[in-house]
């Protein structure tokens, strides 16, 4: 494999729906997260977000975290033992918003690993290109992806800016790597 693109992964066997939900991420999170894939130099990271849902399922992040994982240049890897060390961590309302990593080049489309890795179907998945470096319109220069009809689906920018709003706030952040 000469790059993460080469990985690819089956066709959507049905088109993705929007749902009119939001995640509200606050503009601390976002600068939170990419200090955190930064901190990982020339190796895929995760890191994820979790917060409150509303009644609606519209969801506000609260708490950044990046668990123990394993990095590696074209992939990451969080065991399950450090994602449940973190779920414990939890207040009681705090639910999984989205899962986020970063990718060594400019392809933010899932690969079929990142398919198969995706710790929750409950929430987003986000990557970042270029190991978070740089400063993408963020979330249309990012890969904003919904599990959908059994299928991890890509939003295009118009759907990507409608699930993902940046907003004001302040979240808890911590680095367990």
């Amino acid at each position: 494999m000469d790059s993460e693109g080469d990985i690819s992964r089956p066709v959507a066997a049905r088109s993705y729906e929007p749902n009119g939900l939001q995640l509200r991420v606050p503009f601390s999170a976002l600068a939170s997260t990419l200090n955190l894939l930064r901190k990982a130099g020339r190796r895929e990271s995760g890191v994820l977000w979790y917060g409150v849902r509303d009644a609606s399922g519209n969801g506000t992040v609260a708490y950044v975290v990046a668990p123990r994982q394993r990095m590696s240049w074209g992939n990451y890897l969080v065991p399950a033992q450090a994602l449940t060390d973190v779920v414990r961590r939890l207040p009681d309302p705090w639910k999984p918003l989205a899962q986020i990593h970063s990718h060594p080049g400019g392809h933010v489309e899932h690969s079929g690993y990142d398919d198969e890795m995706a710790c929750s179907r409950k929430a987003l998945s986000i990557v970042f290109p270029f190991y978070g470096r740089g400063t993408p319109a963020f979330p249309s220069e990012v890969g904003v992806h919904e599990w959908q009809n059994e299928y991890w689906h890509l939003l295009d920018q118009e759907s990507a800016k409608a699930r993902v709003v940046l907003v004001p706030g302040e979240v808890k952040v911590e680095d367990l790597r």
